[in-house]
């Protein structure tokens, strides 16, 4: 089947009033100007036509953890931000880390899974033989907490060990995906900060030094034993430092951020309270202006928006020691980047932010974990695509969320640029607030 969409194309360099034309779920064709109308042709006029978004981070909670996502429903949020590709995270119940628990989370998305999807694999010290027996074409890399939180059993902060995992990833190939914070010093502030009880807290017990001692822990071993290393939701600009170093001696080293760090600082604690707790925390302002000047100037490699789904109950708890840490957001990550970047930048910036959220979001993603069917507007590709209204404004509802848990950090917010529609392989499988397809998405494999 042939389908013609005509509109502003955002290209991986520019954007283009185009039309693109789709042949059995690819992109056959882009050519400038709009072309004369024909029987399968979709005016997307005056709405801007980006790359279908790729999360890095899918914490959709099967198995064991159902009561605050599942798939279908997480999938289908995503559908509706605009994400047509979801890794899976492994910090389920049981975790993901062993060869068959991989084989039965792949059937447990077959089926079900409203996005396209892959598998990022976990380990712990009792399972790290398991990553030589994997077949590494089944899965994005291996996943590994350096610090715990409340909803992680894989902790592993000995450097021992993790340098036992290195040894086999980097002999294999096989990419590390780090959640680096530094469980010594976690536990030290912690200790140092028990008798507070107040939502910032959270910030000085992990604060920046937290952060940066196990980045640079990770790029050495990275460095010695030859892995490939993405460093998840960075969230200082140091960090990026870290990784630009890692790059000048010779570490393939990358570098991601969250939206819920472009969006909230440690001031907005007054307001939200521990709804917006997440690991590794919020920063001061002038920190948060920093990491928008370095996503501008093209220093951040992915941004995700690491869907985290908890109960309201497990958000407020009495306690910001015992807090659930995360929020989900994969439904207004797109909104939150665009809007932001307006507010940070200027309206006349907004078409650049866009080219910016296609890189970042989309193509530079499906670079680094080898996923070339996907990630851009391009020939050949699967024809996977978010149609933007820039025009449109969000004022974010629980009522429109299609989450589990229905509650937003954003609700209430006026957002720019709603996604209207979604394509996956050039089916229309979101429009206007509905879901129109089954759950058809396939695992990608590298």
């Amino acid at each position: 089947m042939t389908t013609t969409l005509i509109g502003s194309l955002v290209l991986p360099e520019r954007i283009m009033q185009g039309t693109l034309t789709i042949v059995d779920g690819k992109i056959d064709r882009i050519e400038e100007g709009f072309a004369a109308s024909t029987q399968h042709c979709i005016d997307f006029r005056g709405k801007y036509l980006l790359p279908g978004l790729i999360e890095v981070h899918g914490h959709l909670r099967e198995p064991g953890l159902e009561h605050k996502e599942d798939i279908p429903h997480g999938t289908r949020a995503a559908l509706a931000g605009g994400y047509t590709t979801v890794f899976d995270m492994p910090n389920t119940l049981p975790p993901t880390t062993t060869v068959a628990r991989v084989v039965e989370q792949i059937k447990r998305y077959t089926g079900r899974s409203y996005t396209d999807f892959a598998i990022n694999m976990g380990t712990a010290v009792a399972d790290i033989d398991e990553l030589k027996k994997i077949d590494k074409a089944l899965i994005t890399g291996v996943k590994i907490f350096t610090a715990g939180h409340a909803t992680t059993p894989t902790t592993i902060p000995d450097l021992g060990d993790i340098a036992r995992i290195f040894e086999i990833l980097g002999q294999r190939g096989i990419l590390a995906l780090l959640h680096a914070e530094n469980q010594q010093l976690v536990n030290y502030f912690t200790q140092k900060y028990r008798h507070r009880n107040d939502p910032a807290v959270w910030g000085d017990a992990r604060n920046s030094s937290v952060v940066l001692t196990s980045a640079l822990e990770m790029i050495a071993l990275a460095k010695y034993f030859g892995v490939k290393l993405y460093l998840l939701h960075l969230s200082t600009a140091d960090e990026f430092a870290a990784v630009a170093f890692g790059r000048s001696i010779g570490v393939d080293v990358y570098g991601e951020i969250a939206t819920y760090h472009l969006a909230f600082n440690s001031e907005d604690y007054t307001r939200y309270g521990n709804l917006i707790n997440v690991a590794p925390a919020l920063r001061m302002p002038a920190e948060q202006k920093k990491l928008w000047q370095l996503l501008r100037a093209g220093k951040i490699d992915a941004v995700i928006c690491e869907h985290t789904p908890h109960t309201l109950e497990e958000k407020q708890r009495g306690s910001v020691w015992e807090v659930a840490s995360g929020m989900p957001g994969l439904q207004e990550a797109l909104p939150v980047f665009i809007s932001h970047w307006v507010k940070q930048f200027g309206a006349d910036t907004l078409e650049e932010g866009l080219i910016r959220a296609g890189q970042v979001m989309s193509r530079n993603i499906a670079d680094i974990f080898g996923l070339a069917q996907k990630g851009s507007l391009a020939v050949g590709k699967d024809a996977d695509i978010v149609v933007l209204d820039a025009t449109q404004v969000w004022r974010v509802s629980k009522a429109e969320l299609f989450t589990k848990n229905r509650w937003s950090a954003y609700e209430g917010m006026e957002l720019l640029a709603r996604p209207i529609a979604t394509f996956l392989r050039g089916n229309v499988v979101y429009h206007k607030g509905n879901i129109l397809n089954h759950a058809q998405g396939k695992l990608i494999k590298r």
